[in-house]
């Protein structure tokens, strides 16, 4: 059964951990993806390179020196050259022997628990190749297509993957807020749409669930001590909490997404909603 991303409609919007479970887990690992299914759970952000030797896998940033052990950058080196790197020690020891997971691994383990994977691309070079090894990869795992959205900073490059997978969903990334926000959306032939507090207008919410699509929006990580929400307050001078429960009890967000799954929870059912 295909995972249904867009429950807003139902009262219900979706708890989206953001790398995982990443505030108790090292992010992009399996101990973060099984943390947010142990949490109640049902949706996953996660982030996908393509290595030397042609292996998808599953970590955030161009280099790997700062979740590892390692060095280098994800691209210039093989499978075997990652796994020889620890992805959990630097996290906390007890994550120790921690393996970069390859994305098949982790297709298969949603379709067998149940979970959505919001995929967001990060490759920056070698498109043709990482192109065909996502449609190869999808092909193998056909039911993985009804549990993933394949999201993209890069609108162009992950058409490219939906032009030989038509049935492929994808979730696009707005950080600007442009004359005509729907049709910008929509010419990129997403079926969900990313969005931040700074630039977000209700008026443009309103016109994506109107015609149809997906809205899932990205909180901040926390920094200096302060929640996204205080952040925005911050730097805005807004009343950001008020903004965001209104949003969501207009039934305007689908997926919330942050680092830290019982913030997510306690601001949907601040809302007077029901998270999964």
């Amino acid at each position: 059964m295909a995972f249904n991303f867009h429950r807003a409609a139902e009262g219900i919007v979706l708890a989206n951990s953001h790398r995982g479970y990443s505030s108790c887990a090292p992010e992009n690992t399996f101990p973060a993806f099984e943390a947010a299914r142990l949490a109640g759970t049902h949706c996953i952000e996660i982030d996908i390179h393509l290595t030397a030797d042609n292996q998808l896998v599953v970590t955030h940033d161009h280099r790997i020196d700062r979740v590892s052990t390692g060095h280098g950058f994800v691209e210039q080196m093989t499978y075997p050259q990652l796994l020889a790197c620890d992805f959990g020690v630097k996290y906390h020891p007890s994550f120790a022997g921690t393996t970069i997971p390859l994305l098949a691994d982790v297709l298969r383990w949603a379709v067998e628990n149940g979970m959505g994977l919001i995929v967001e691309v990060k490759q920056r070079n070698r498109h043709d190749e990482f192109v065909a090894a996502l449609v190869a990869l999808l092909h193998e795992h056909p039911d993985a297509l009804g549990h993933i959205q394949l999201l993209g900073f890069n609108h162009v490059l992950i058409n490219r993957v939906k032009a030989q997978i038509p049935q492929l969903a994808l979730q696009v990334v707005t950080l600007e807020r442009y004359n005509n926000q729907l049709a910008a959306v929509q010419q990129s032939n997403a079926g969900c749409v990313c969005f931040e507090f700074e630039f977000a207008h209700i008026d443009d919410l309103r016109a994506y669930k109107n015609a149809g699509l997906g809205v899932r929006m990205y909180l901040h990580e926390m920094k200096n001590g302060m929640t996204p929400l205080e952040q925005y307050d911050y730097k805005f001078g807004c009343d950001s909490r008020s903004v965001i429960i209104g949003w969501m009890q207009a039934g305007l967000i689908d997926m919330l997404s942050h680092d830290d799954i019982p913030y997510l929870q306690g601001l949907i059912e601040e809302a007077g909603l029901r998270w999964d």
